[in-house]
């Protein structure tokens, strides 16, 4: 199985091994780790999920999901659930909602953040 998410604990690219935690404390900034095939996925939500965790996929492919805390972050007085994938190979993915369906799909592109707003308005 491939990894889609990769660590920036190896000093050569690897895909082969399943991708470890990439947790952040709240309050903490990421290190995204983005260049070549590799960039960010950002995620804004209306509320933390029940797990604390967003699930992403490539469509179709359920073997190969990944997934990232959830964390509120300050955003100009405002508080915001925000979920962020540091380190993912480009492609297309869904991100699953509680019930591991669907509920939106992000494409990556290599050396890019990609953002995603997922609250109502």
């Amino acid at each position: 199985m491939t990894s889609l998410l990769r660590s920036h604990t190896h000093s050569a690219p690897e895909r082969s091994a399943p991708a470890p935690e990439n947790g952040v404390a709240p309050g903490m900034s990421p290190l995204l780790d983005i260049g070549g095939d590799v960039g960010a996925m950002i995620v804004y939500l209306d509320r933390p999920t029940p797990s604390g965790e967003l699930v992403a996929q490539p469509p179709g492919r359920p073997r190969e999901h990944f997934h990232t805390g959830v964390h509120p972050r300050d955003m100009g007085g405002t508080t915001v659930q925000v979920a962020v994938f540091p380190e993912v190979v480009e492609g297309v993915y869904d991100l699953l909602d509680p019930d591991g369906q669907p509920m939106a799909r992000i494409s990556v592109t290599g050396g890019h953040v990609t953002e995603l707003n997922l609250r109502k308005r």
